[in-house]
């Protein structure tokens, strides 16, 4: 197949989750179809721009942040979302649209890259339900005027995904969860987030981090996630275990205040860091969206997860489950206090991660894509 992939954001093995999940797709991809890259966005690097033209022909198409402003502003106007003006701008979306009919199929990523039907069959990749996403930031713990605006916002993108499922042949998405706020038409397949690096050794390795909780510090559930670890967990942990080493690892992780634990901010390899950790904890309690990919990455690193029922819904991994505080430190103090056990809990979930390997979940993805060519090419 000739496939056009849409980005908002440049595809990349180091970048947000819709990012990262898209250069896997295409790498994968690319080494049984021809795949062309569409973004507004520029690369972080010229490192992570040519490891995206070894596998695909790349079409940057950049737009200057005035004239994105200006989208943004224009689109939550007319109530649309104000991320689609922003992330899509009309110059870009008119040149996708040229591009488009040398194509068999296109994979949209996210609803925020979507402007319009695009004449050839098309998958839109939501990743998450961003109106859900969206809906909870706006019950959250940030300020009153980010709170007012993440509810507009979600109302605009209800109404935008409502619409832009008028113009794909196909949806997928990430969890379950996230699936049931969609529209069911098209059909929806749910394609979980698939772990793509190294799986580390369980035995031997030099474990001297008792407690580990990684992530981008900059998202406000993993904010909030953090701020419940060091102000109620780790009390609660070292009134069993005083000595209890605990590490928050993270993108923007210095500008959290947290107390008790030690940070480590912008690493250059998260890997290493999970590596030394006995135990990695998934604190999230539902007020983000899709699927934790730091489950995914601790069970790599070979740590035993300790995880609240919300997040280890989100993956088949073995995990003890916690919801408050007491349960996460009894957890802990468990795994920490039985090598037996946390070697165990750590060796399941490291073999149950080889199901989300993006090989696999990619073949699921050419599937729709392949079902959505034929299908338009059938009834034309």
């Amino acid at each position: 197949m000739r496939i056009l992939v849409v980005a908002c954001r440049f595809p990349e093995a180091g970048g947000k989750g819709d990012a990262l999940r898209s250069f896997a797709f295409v790498r994968e991809l690319a080494s049984r179809h021809d795949v062309t890259v569409v973004t507004p966005s520029r690369p972080s690097s010229r490192k992570a721009e040519a490891a995206l033209r070894e596998h695909a022909v790349v079409e940057i198409r950049p737009t200057r942040a005035l004239k994105r402003v200006f989208g943004a502003g224009k689109a939550a106007l007319r109530g649309r979302p104000g991320q689609v003006g922003w992330m899509m701008p009309s110059d870009a979306w008119a040149s996708i649209r040229a591009l488009a009919p040398g194509h068999d199929v296109a994979l949209a990523v996210t609803v925020r890259s979507i402007r319009g039907p695009l004449g050839i069959p098309t998958v839109l990749d939501h990743v998450d339900a961003l109106s859900l996403n969206m809906r909870r930031r706006g019950d959250g713990p940030e300020s009153p005027l980010r709170r007012f605006a993440a509810r507009r916002e979600a109302l605009a993108l209800a109404r935008y995904e409502r619409r832009a499922a008028r113009w794909v042949d196909a949806q997928v998405v990430t969890d379950r969860e996230d699936a049931g706020e969609l529209p069911s038409h098209p059909d929806v397949t749910v394609i979980p987030a698939a772990w793509d690096g190294t799986i580390a050794d369980v035995d031997g390795a030099d474990r001297d981090t008792d407690v580990i909780f990684t992530g981008n510090m900059d998202y406000p559930p993993n904010r909030v996630a953090a701020e419940w670890l060091a102000h109620e967990i780790v009390p609660a942990l070292r009134r069993r275990r005083p000595e209890a080493r605990v590490m928050v690892v993270g993108r923007g992780a210095a500008r959290l205040r947290l107390d008790g634990v030690e940070v480590a901010s912008d690493v250059p390899n998260l890997a290493d860091y999970l590596a030394r950790a006995q135990v990695a904890v998934v604190p999230l309690r539902g007020l983000g969206t899709g699927s934790p990919n730091k489950l995914l990455e601790a069970a790599a690193g070979g740590a035993a997860v300790v995880a609240t029922s919300w997040a280890g819904a989100r993956f088949d991994v073995p995990c003890l489950i916690a919801d408050d505080a007491e349960e996460f430190a009894a957890g802990i103090d468990r795994l920490l206090g039985n090598d037996a056990e946390r070697d165990d809990l750590a060796r399941r979930a490291r073999r149950a991660i080889e199901d989300y390997s993006v090989a696999r979940t990619v073949k699921r993805l050419e599937t729709v894509l392949a079902g959505a060519a034929a299908a338009k090419s059938t009834s034309r």
